[in-house]
């Protein structure tokens, strides 16, 4: 499974020391909560849907594939006929 790293910044273009909270809205809408020591300021950050999906890496093919053959290997070694 691969991931991308979320980059935040605070007002004063410093990075935040640790993150508050994770959470989402009523409305669906992912909200990350953190802290900047630099400038003592408390953020939130709101993104959709729809934002969060694009901001998601391309599926790695490569090791998706991977997967599917170790799990049909072992489905095989346990008994259980899996289609090609």
């Amino acid at each position: 499974m691969g991931y991308r790293a979320m980059q935040f910044a605070c007002y004063c273009g410093k990075t935040p020391d640790r993150i508050l909270e994770v959470g989402f809205t009523s409305d669906r809408n992912m909200v990350v909560h953190f802290w900047c020591s630099s400038c003592s300021r408390v953020l939130f950050i709101s993104h959709s849907p729809a934002e969060c999906a694009l901001a998601c890496p391309p599926p790695d093919q490569q090791t998706e594939t991977q997967f599917a053959a170790d799990d049909a290997r072992f489905l095989q070694s346990v008994g259980i006929a899996v289609p090609e």
